[in-house]
């Protein structure tokens, strides 16, 4: 969980705050000189608070280990708000604990959840989707991400490209919403450099430098900006280990991903 803070023992001269807020205020393009110190100070100040008004977090736990009552309220207490519960693995089967993980979380508090799927490459992607949206009849979530760290995955990268592009098709064809789940090395490695198809989907990249912030990425596939980034794996929290990830919502949200792999 990460906290963010103030110091009150950190001081700023008037001319180092000046400065900074200078530096604020050109970076949105606006023009400094035209504007009164006090009144720059104050629109970055403003602004500043107001971002991080918004900042929230969310968890979810990686297979076999069951997502219980007691971790689902400890990472609620922790103002945890997003969760993404895998649904379907990696060997062509419903993940039997989706539905257990699911009403736990729901129970516990948390109102943003998503689903992934980790596809079965040698299945049919409308199959396993089928499969995937008939166990969650009657649950409401939000986006399905389709993990790419995966085995499975073929040398022609024509065939995995339209194994993508069919898994997506069938996700949107039930009425559900994909987003791509990858690094960029996974996606170029099996998909191409040059592949682009799945761009519009929201993405969440993978690093795991340990650093919640997009300050690292690179555009891949046809992606400018990403959605979420998964950013460390294995972190012991509420007596689990969870995936994290930074998401941002309206450029300053800060959450946390359990997103189990294979």
């Amino acid at each position: 969980v990460f906290f963010f803070f103030f110091s009150s023992r950190r001081r700023h001269t008037r001319s180092s705050l000046v400065s900074w807020a200078r530096r604020c205020v050109q970076e949105t393009g606006i023009n400094a000189e035209y504007m009164g110190i006090p009144r720059m100070i104050k629109i970055v100040f403003l602004a500043f608070l107001f971002a991080f008004s918004f900042q929230s977090i969310g968890v979810l736990t990686p297979p076999p280990e069951k997502l219980t009552e007691e971790m689902a309220k400890c990472l609620v207490k922790d103002k945890a708000k997003f969760i993404v519960i895998r649904a379907f693995t990696s060997d062509g089967k419903v993940d039997a604990n989706v539905l257990e993980n699911y009403k736990i979380a729901k129970a516990a508090g948390f109102t943003d959840i998503d689903v992934s799927i980790s596809p079965c490459v040698p299945c049919e992607p409308a199959e396993q989707i089928a499969d995937m949206m008939k166990a969650l009849t009657g649950l409401k979530f939000g986006k399905v991400w389709i993990n790419c760290d995966v085995p499975g995955w073929r040398e022609f990268k024509s065939f995995n490209q339209l194994f993508m592009e069919d898994m997506v098709a069938a996700i949107k064809a039930k009425g559900a919403k994909p987003g791509i789940l990858s690094s960029k090395h996974v996606w170029e490695e099996n998909f191409g450099a040059s592949y682009n198809k799945c761009s519009n989907e929201p993405l969440m990249y993978e690093n795991l430098d340990k650093k919640p912030d997009f300050k690292d990425f690179k555009p891949f596939g046809g992606w400018r900006k990403p959605f979420a980034k998964h950013f460390l794996s294995g972190e012991s929290v509420c007596g689990g280990k969870f995936e994290e990830a930074y998401k941002a919502q309206n450029l300053m949200t800060l959450k946390l991903l359990s997103q189990p792999f294979n």
